[in-house]
């Protein structure tokens, strides 16, 4: 397709001109934050990143499904980048522009999980000096943040496998920008910038730091021989050094002083001090912003330890800082660029777990819109087949059944007056997502349950409870919404409080909330039929198989989360138990017998050697009847 005018060509242009007139003026700037599993509350690790294209900018929260592959087929965007597809492309959550915007069906997908439990986000856009430039260009139909998410979220098996597979991509198709990428898995998390039109270098971030990443190159000094660490373009080094601009340290290449802008520019700045005293109070003090007296900037460290370690909320709130308090609160001068700021056109950290089951270790943390007034939902991105119909709106306006315009014309309105109207907006969205987060516990270690009955069913779970999650913060956030525009219309100068803050409605994120209902009346009725039979009456055999399938019964009954088809089992093999139920069969009662000796009646009892006396004796009788009969008709025939 034809060439487009690039909102990033723009952005840079835009940038360039304001870093030379030290102006905070900013557009199409980013920023990205790292915690490492070691220096977090719970042990998970963080990825996480502001889209700030600027504000009204419609994202869909969408998942593009696995596919395969005709052979020869070809990916295409419409910045002109194009590179064969494999056999096959994995599921993956994405963050995407709206298509109206012209830019393809797949804009900008910024972030998001795929089936394999790869995490991504991208991109932090970063800017090269002049003689990197002029060493190795950029590429007009390179690889660009338009397209990344998408290849990389589709083709990533690990952390690792995707940053080689975009390395090998910016090196044989070239880049469009540079850029700063984070991916992450459950094993471990990766940070690698691309530096110029095919150089680029990637580190394993260490599980103990912590970053705090502006449009600024940060990487220091890298060991480009240790393999294990660090993933580097083969003529990262060399290209330099035959050009003369290679900066060293150590004998290592010192990736920004080599390759980076020379002027990282105010908003940079202003937002790395911000991030740098967020998460070392101590450090950011001590954070100079200013240039040298021979006007070199930095160096800055890209990854420090941070003064305590980090809940979850507290890495979201570093999306939406401000500065608050310090020597550099951008809500007294609005010349200090903050990282909470109004052009995010969605926020989101991505956290790993240790211990999960398969598609179950990431939580896709996703706010829309500014961070600052915004809800962070989480999502089990490896295992969601579909998201919530209010992410799918591609309105260019606001329209009143979007989640991104709901939540961006509430910032809109928030905005106007941080103290009269934001207050208590924080206050109620702060509680709200408190208790996502603690609902998340419960909600984890009922997944795992059902996961072990069916993986299937997990991931329909997952996918049900994401929709509804969704749908109550798009109700709270309406509700606002429409109380604040009337509040600020009926001209009251008290301060704003919303209902949903009076009347404290609170998130209700359960799994049982999406089980679907069972009905348990015949396997009820079944179990106080087992119980009641007497065990004495039955043989053991059978007794114990009514026992086995009364005690599996029970369970099944017990079992919040319980499917039809378990009960319905259940049901149907204790009803099998009682069914074959065998009584023990009584002994059948022998007639006494009796023999008279010497007057006296005795039983008569068989000798196991001998014939019955029974008999014997009616023998004897009628022998000694017949000789009598016999007699008596003698007589007769003698008196004739």
């Amino acid at each position: 397709m034809g060439k487009m005018i690039k909102k990033k060509q723009i952005a840079a242009l835009v940038l360039a001109g304001t870093m030379a007139m030290g102006s905070s003026m900013q557009a199409f700037a980013c920023m990205g934050v790292y915690v490492g599993k070691e220096v977090s509350e719970n042990g998970s690790s963080y990825i996480g990143r502001s889209e700030d294209i600027g504000a009204g900018h419609t994202k869909i929260f969408t998942v593009h499904p696995a596919e395969d592959h005709e052979p020869g087929a070809i990916f295409e965007d419409a910045y002109g980048f194009s590179m064969p597809y494999p056999e096959h492309t994995y599921q993956y959550t994405l963050a995407k522009d709206s298509p109206l915007f012209g830019e393809g069906e797949e804009p900008y997908a910024e972030v998001g999980i795929n089936e394999n439990e790869v995490a991504m986000t991208a991109t932090v856009s970063t800017y090269y000096n002049d003689k990197a430039k002029a060493a190795d260009p950029l590429v007009d139909t390179g690889i660009c943040e338009l397209s990344m998410g998408s290849i990389l979220l589709g083709q990533a098996k690990t952390a690792r496998d995707g940053v080689e597979l975009l390395g090998e991509i910016v090196e044989k198709y070239g880049s469009g920008e540079c850029n700063t990428i984070m991916i992450s898995d459950p094993n471990e998390a990766w940070y690698m910038e691309i530096v110029s039109g095919h150089q680029y270098a990637a580190i394993k971030l260490p599980e103990d730091q912590v970053a705090a990443i502006p449009n600024m190159m940060l990487l220091g000094t890298v060991d480009v021989t240790d393999t294990e660490n660090v993933i580097a373009s083969e003529g990262l080094v060399s290209l330099a050094e035959e050009n003369g601009f290679l900066k060293t340290e150590d004998g290592m290449i010192h990736v920004t002083q080599t390759y980076g802008a020379e002027n990282p520019g105010k908003g940079q700045l202003t937002r790395l001090w911000q991030g740098t005293y967020y998460l070392n109070h101590e450090k950011g003090e001590g954070l100079s912003i200013e240039p040298s007296e021979d006007g070199v900037y930095g160096p800055y460290d890209l990854l420090f330890t941070p003064d305590k370690k980090f809940s979850t909320q507290d890495i979201m709130k570093f999306l939406a800082y401000r500065g608050e308090g310090t020597k550099m609160d951008s809500n007294v001068n609005e010349s200090i660029y903050a990282i909470g700021n109004k052009n995010q056109a969605e926020c989101h950290i991505l956290e790993m777990r240790d211990g999960m089951y398969q598609g179950m270790s990431g939580v896709e943390w996703l706010a829309m819109s500014r961070a600052e007034f915004s809800l962070y939902l989480p999502y089990y991105g490896a295992m969601l087949t579909e998201t919530w119909e209010g992410y799918h709106n591609d309105e260019l306006t606001s329209v009143e059944d979007s989640m991104f315009w709901v939540f961006n014309d509430l910032n809109d309105l928030a905005d106007d007056n941080r103290e009269l109207y934001g207050t208590n907006i924080r206050k109620y969205w702060d509680a709200y997502q408190a208790e996502l987060i603690e609902q998340q516990k419960q909600v984890d270690v009922d997944m795992q349950k059902l996961y072990e009955k069916s993986p299937e069913l997990a991931q329909e779970k997952a996918t049900e409870i994401g929709k509804v999650i969704a749908q109550d913060a798009f109700n709270s956030a309406k509700s606002i919404l429409i109380e604040l525009k009337a509040f600020k219309e009926s001209g009251l100068t008290e301060m704003f409080v919303p209902s949903v803050l009076t009347e404290n409605v609170m998130p209700n994120y359960t799994v049982a909330r999406v089980m679907d209902e069972v009905s348990t009346e015949a396997l009820e009725a079944l179990i106080a039929k087992a119980e009641a039979v007497q065990k004495d009456m039955y043989t053991e055999a059978s007794y114990a198989t009514l026992e086995k399938e009364l005690e599996n019964a029970k369970t099944v009954l017990a079992d919040e989360f319980a499917v039809q088809d378990e009960i319905d089992a259940a049901t149907k093999q204790l009803d099998s138990a009682l069914q074959g139920l065998e009584k023990i069969q009584a002994a059948v009662p022998q007639p006494e017998k009796e023999s008279v000796s010497e007057g006296k009646t005795t039983p008569t009892q068989p000798s196991p050697k001998t014939v019955d006396a029974t008999p014997l004796m009616w023998l004897l009788v009628a022998a000694a009847g017949s000789a009598l009969v016999s007699v008596n008709v003698w007589k007769r025939r003698e008196e004739k």
